[in-house]
């Protein structure tokens, strides 16, 4: 321990929370990290059979460079597999594989000439590095112009309504641009199958890596323990949890802006303002356990205003059922607003709306295909980046003496992800440290 060691308090223990514990912890700090939850965030997952399976899907793009560099860190980069994936879209009643241009020209949902406009309007996109430009126009708006009224609102554009609902003509370009681009750089052979990462075993492994590493540097980990209050005491904080309280020198939060603004009080109106105007959808998420495959994809863009959920995601078309005792697992996701009408259903209500359409995607599919079924809901799941984001993005330092805001918001222009979480991990906890 260094002379001028701080005792710093982490309130959220997902990948940005753990990855800056490592760090301040490293250098010297003494650490404690508080999660209501199980250590690993929006990565968190549930066992299954002598294995265990995220709560909410997952996997890693090739250009995912920073998880893959802590992986191998933290001495698990072997466990990390590149698999070959499959894309579809459903829409007009029909499922349609959507892998590359080939796929693309045969999309006979629109004419020829839209899917033409459609593949060279996405080859623009993978030419541009400038992500700026397009912070003052929205994806509604600048595609719909390229792409032409009828080819929007079939492909792209029902992509994004799928996405944003009713954000979905608020959405920066931005957005939009670094889906494409995520893309481009993940594939380094444009005309080979799309390979995705995945940990043997779940996210779970990372998790578990970089808890022990956190432990191993003197981090006091505290699962399953939920803060009430932060209080300004002198030039440190006051932590205020169930089972008591703990004063420490430095407070990082990463905890989503609207949990973070209950916690504290002592903001000044105008920060509150620039909190409040990040908005989130939210998210629910089925996963099924199947004793048959459903389709032949691993994920499917759904495209039909119809359908109650807007992609579906068939884990072990990804990920071989053989690591699963043989069932086949499907997540159902849904995005919706933070007070949609699916947040106050119960889990069977919501699969009575579900089991209709299950059909429409296999004809054969039955109620008893189905051995177990799981419902997550998460109000702050995906951050809405309207026009000209970067400037309202609020700094990682809040305007209160050694209190540290980093959550999902924050992550620009890039979309959040376990990636980008370990950047912003790593990025906090340097800046933290450059201003003791």
């Amino acid at each position: 321990m260094t002379a001028t060691a701080k005792s710093i308090g982490i309130i959220g223990g997902g990948y940005t929370g753990l990855t800056a514990a490592l760090r301040l912890a490293q250098a010297g700090h003494n650490v404690t990290v508080w999660e209501r939850g199980d250590f690993g965030g929006q990565a968190a997952t549930i066992p299954l059979g002598d294995t265990r399976i995220e709560i909410f899907y997952h996997h890693l793009f090739q250009s995912d460079t920073h998880i893959q560099a802590l992986a191998t860190e933290l001495g698990i980069g072997d466990k990390l597999m590149w698999l070959p994936s499959n894309v579809s879209y459903f829409a007009d009643g029909r499922l349609l594989p959507l892998n590359g241009a080939l796929d693309l020209l045969r999309l006979n949902i629109i004419p020829i000439w839209d899917r033409v406009r459609v593949g060279l309007v996405t080859l623009w996109l993978q030419l541009q590095k400038d992500w700026k430009k397009y912070e003052g126009i929205t994806a509604d708006e600048y595609l719909t112009k390229m792409l032409g009224r009828n080819a929007y609102e079939k492909t792209l554009g029902a992509q994004l309504k799928a996405k944003f609902g009713s954000y979905h003509d608020r959405v920066s370009m931005v957005w939009f641009w670094g889906k494409i681009w995520l893309r481009t750089k993940s594939r380094k052979n444009p005309l080979e199958q799309e390979k995705l990462g995945y940990f043997k075993g779940s996210f779970q492994v990372v998790a578990n890596a970089l808890v022990q590493a956190c432990r191993d540097a003197g981090v006091t980990m505290s699962d399953h323990t939920g803060i009430t209050s932060l209080e300004q005491s002198g030039d440190g904080w006051v932590v205020n949890t169930h089972s008591g309280a703990e004063h420490v020198d430095i407070v990082l939060s990463t905890t989503p802006s609207t949990i973070f603004q209950k916690l504290v009080s002592g903001l000044s109106t105008d920060y509150r303002t620039r909190l409040n105007a990040l908005e989130y959808e939210g998210a629910i998420v089925t996963l099924l356990e199947l004793d048959h495959a459903l389709t032949d994809t691993y994920w499917m863009n759904i495209a039909d205003p119809e359908m109650p959920f807007t992609a579906v995601i068939e884990h072990t078309n990804f990920v071989g059922p053989e690591n699963y005792g043989g069932r086949h697992l499907v997540y159902l996701s849904k995005y919706v607003e933070q007070n949609h009408p699916y947040f106050g259903l119960t889990d069977d209500q919501i699969m009575t709306e579900y089991l209709p359409h299950l059909q429409k995607l296999n004809p054969a599919f039955s109620s008893d295909w189905i051995k177990r079924r799981w419902i997550f809901r998460e109000r702050a799941a995906q951050p809405i980046t309207p026009l000209h984001y970067s400037e309202k993005i609020p700094d990682l330092k809040t305007p209160l003496d050694n209190l540290w805001l980093a959550n999902t918001t924050q992550i620009y222009p890039e979309d959040r992800g376990t990636n980008y979480a370990v950047r912003l991990g790593e990025d906090v906890a340097r800046r933290i440290l450059a201003e003791m």
